[in-house]
């Protein structure tokens, strides 16, 4: 029996992408790079892109995601400038009033005709908000959750209601209005893999990501994120895994890029990074794996922990693989060079998935080209 799965891209929409190393492949945390990538994953076939929300790089000798372009913004301007794939924003509910993100995202949605989604985050990592003056240090982990949860109830408000009031524990809405309303309700997304991130994310939202690969021992949240989603009654609920990719030619080639990231990796900038989310002394125990994977948890890496490396084949098999054992419903991809690694990996990789049993809508095009 044929699985059909989706599949999208993590934007580099920051310095470096994924990659904390000196060694990274171009990756200047650029709109036009973006740009390029968001066509380029539309052309090849993927269903959609993300990009993250950064407010602060890390502060070592390679800065990466030291430069950054903000998610929202970026999002209008990739709806505008494709056709098909879906663009999904990042937003952080501490940084953005409920009534506020829903009127932009609105506005997104109809630049897209529909084609807007939105990843939401509750912002652990003190070092990127307290200088901005929007850290909380009253909140614990799950406080977080539950401003979370009451935010995209008032989000939702706004997008199914004529007039919207609301008087909770963390906001208050006296007849609100927002029009136009989105014509369909945007995709709503979540990567938290925490008990409380997991509830919260198949309670609210329509799909979880979670930190897949070889390492992460993911599986078990994925099970666990399908079996709450049972017990809420949300079937059509779904489930993807966040991969990195690392390529080659054959299997010792991708070794050798992965050593040569690895020679190369900002042990200071990630050390900055483990500080920020250190800071957050109400919530760093509470954290997910999942959360700290930027960290490669007890030993530092330029890449997140558990990245499939191996031949444009090898890594057909290894996806194919995580996507039976997890029953993922599809993936979103990060690679080191996002153009030319997302090129083969569209033409090369993910065409032979079928060999597997799994349905994937990429690589349709090249076949003609």
């Amino acid at each position: 029996m044929t699985k059909k799965i989706e599949a999208g891209v993590f934007l580099p929409t920051v310095r470096h992408g994924w990659v904390h190393s000196a060694n990274a492949p171009y990756s200047p945390g650029s709109y036009k790079h973006a740009l390029e990538v968001a066509r380029l994953a539309e052309f090849l076939g993927f269903d959609f892109v993300l990009s993250p929300q950064n407010w602060r790089g890390a502060q070592g000798p390679t800065r990466f995601w030291g430069d950054t372009v903000e998610s929202i913004a970026a999002t209008g301007g990739l709806l505008q400038a494709t056709d098909r794939i879906k663009v999904w924003c990042t937003t952080h509910t501490n940084v953005y009033p409920p009534a506020a993100i829903a009127k932009i995202v609105a506005s997104l949605s109809e630049i897209g005709e529909g084609r807007v989604g939105m990843n939401i985050v509750t912002g652990g990592h003190q070092s990127s908000f307290y200088p901005l003056g929007l850290w909380d240090d009253t909140l614990s982990h799950d406080d977080r959750y539950d401003v979370a949860d009451e935010w995209i109830k008032v989000v939702k408000k706004f997008w199914t209601e004529e007039r919207v009031n609301h008087e909770g524990r963390f906001f208050k809405m006296d007849d609100g209005i927002l029009s136009p309303r989105p014509s369909k309700m945007p995709t709503l997304v979540n990567a938290g893999a925490s008990t409380r991130g997991l509830r919260f994310a198949v309670a609210n939202c329509d799909v979880a990501f979670l930190m897949s690969g070889s390492e992460s021992g993911f599986e078990n949240s994925a099970k666990q994120a399908k079996s709450i989603a049972q017990e809420l009654n949300k079937p059509d609920f779904k489930v993807y895994g966040l991969m990195t990719l690392i390529p080659g030619e054959t299997d010792a080639e991708a070794q050798a890029l992965m050593d040569h990231l690895e020679a190369g990796v900002d042990l200071e900038g990630l050390a900055d990074l483990a500080r920020g989310y250190e800071k957050n002394v109400k919530g760093f125990k509470e954290m997910s794996s999942s959360s700290l994977a930027p960290l490669g948890g007890a030993q530092y890496r330029s890449v997140m922990p558990g990245a499939f490396i191996g031949s444009y084949g090898t890594l057909a098999r290894k996806i194919a693989t995580q996507v039976q054992n997890a029953d993922l419903d599809g993936i979103l991809l990060v690679v080191p060079d996002y153009i030319s690694h997302l090129n083969q990996i569209g033409r090369r990789t993910l065409p032979l998935l079928a060999e597997y049993g799994i349905e994937c809508s990429v690589g349709a095009n090249s076949k003609a080209g």
